[in-house]
């Protein structure tokens, strides 16, 4: 009897460590998933503002900016150098937020974008982050961005 009541209990200790890893795995794959999946949509966001800013450009010769609303790019990105995954050299620095009124079919994640005015990078307020980097925006080479989270 007394071997019996020790092989229980050593299986609910079992039991609980495995139920405790497999919901680990799960919360961690979840939390992976959602960071990319916010990161794709601000990707997606990004790019469609950057074809219609083109096209308002092509037409008006001007972007379609708030000029009351900038800030310096070093007051959004935290260490912004040549090391930063944001870093554009063709940046100016100086950032405008996109007039979205002036901007016709938007559907966007988001409403809070920045753009350079020399290079016409275009930033989120708010980054993604991913794995260590935080993305403002959308890497030169992003679609070769490692993202092997899983």
């Amino acid at each position: 009897m007394k071997n019996q009541k020790g092989v229980t209990l050593m299986i609910l200790v079992v039991t609980i460590i495995a139920i405790g890893l497999i919901f680990g795995a799960i919360s961690y794959h979840s939390v992976t998933s959602y960071r990319l999946n916010a990161y794709y949509m601000m990707c997606t966001d990004i790019e469609l503002l950057d074809e219609k800013i083109a096209l308002y450009y092509l037409k008006n010769k001007t972007l379609p900016i708030i000029e009351s609303e900038s800030q310096s790019i070093t007051s959004l990105i935290e260490n912004y150098n040549e090391n930063n995954v944001n870093y554009n050299p063709n940046n100016s620095g100086n950032l405008y937020k996109i007039d979205l009124s002036q901007l016709e079919n938007l559907s966007l994640q988001k409403t809070d974008y920045y753009i350079d005015e020399q290079s016409h990078t275009i930033y989120a307020s708010s980054g993604r982050k991913l794995e260590e980097d935080t993305y403002y925006t959308v890497p030169i080479d992003y679609r070769e961005v490692d993202l092997n989270l899983y």
